[in-house]
């Protein structure tokens, strides 16, 4: 049993920023960015914590990938695209190595 959605979550880490937007907390560039970092923070924690084994790794997988989005405000947009690339990489990895919910592989016949 889930105690929060998905959605409710994501919600919350969009207007949350917004929020400090209009306080002067933040200005618009940094309210971008921390609407990515929290919302790729969430799914990773949704995937990890609440949602069942066989969807997880997806979540998780595409909470990284989405807090990677931030770092364009700290580092070159190149550097960014470069690190979501090797995300997506090591994401393909780990899923062509667990593939979740899918059948194990047949182990080799000896001969």
């Amino acid at each position: 049993m889930r105690l929060i959605g998905l959605g409710v979550g994501l919600i919350a880490t969009i207007l949350i920023p917004f929020a400090l937007l209009l306080f002067g907390v933040l200005n618009p560039r940094h309210t971008i960015a921390a609407v990515f970092l929290l919302s790729g923070l969430w799914a990773l924690v949704f995937g990890v914590l609440m949602e069942n084994r066989r969807e997880s790794l997806y979540y998780s997988g595409f909470g990284l990938l989405v807090a990677l989005l931030s770092t364009a405000v700290v580092i070159q947009f190149r550097y960014t695209l470069g690190l979501e690339l090797l995300a997506l990489v090591g994401l393909a990895l780990v899923q062509a190595i667990f593939r979740p919910g899918a059948a194990p592989r047949p182990k080799p016949s000896p001969g």
